[in-house]
């Protein structure tokens, strides 16, 4: 953890600037509460040719949620990095996350959500994952996670997008 610390305060150090700032507290914002992700899916389930991956996202989100903030998160209890050194707390640029820092919640819903869209329709995808990589990154760059949170919240992401898609395959075939 002490390397992780160590990171951390590099990035508020020598990368962190005003202009980033603004430029990340607006991705990162796509991450809250997982509305952006949510609100696409929904459009993508209204829109007939995106439906497949509508759905597919919207089971891939539903099974992140509960595996991530209902069992995860209040077992790991990971502390956030703010709450164990005083130097990040006193450079933190965002509001206060309350909950366990261990898995991202705004990493794993992103790779959720668009490694679903992926793993139906590569085009559609790609666009989604590159902006889920840059959530993931606003989470490390804010301080607000380890960077092994984010590194596991986009691992379960991609694994219940997959699991998502295989099970939306299956029943397709019946």
């Amino acid at each position: 953890m002490n390397f992780e610390l160590d990171f951390l305060r590099y990035i508020i150090d020598n990368i962190q600037n005003p202009f980033l700032d603004r430029l990340m507290y607006g991705i990162t914002s796509l991450g809250n509460a997982g509305i952006f992700w949510i609100a696409l899916t929904l459009v993508f389930l209204i829109i007939r040719p995106l439906r497949k991956e509508g759905a597919v996202m919207a089971i891939s989100l539903v099974m992140t949620f509960i595996l991530v903030n209902v069992i995860i998160k209040p077992l790991a209890d990971r502390a956030r990095p703010f709450e164990i050194s005083q130097y990040i707390l006193e450079n933190i640029h965002i509001a206060l996350p309350a909950d366990a820092s261990f898995p991202s919640g705004h990493t794993s819903a992103s790779f959720a959500a668009a490694f679903a869209a992926f793993f139906v329709k590569k085009r559609t995808g790609a666009l989604l994952i590159v902006i889920a990589f840059l959530i993931a990154v606003s989470r490390i760059y804010f301080a607000v996670h380890f960077p092994t949170d984010v590194i596991a919240g986009a691992a379960i992401g991609i694994i219940m997008a997959y699991i998502a898609y295989r099970l939306s395959v299956a029943y397709t075939k019946k």
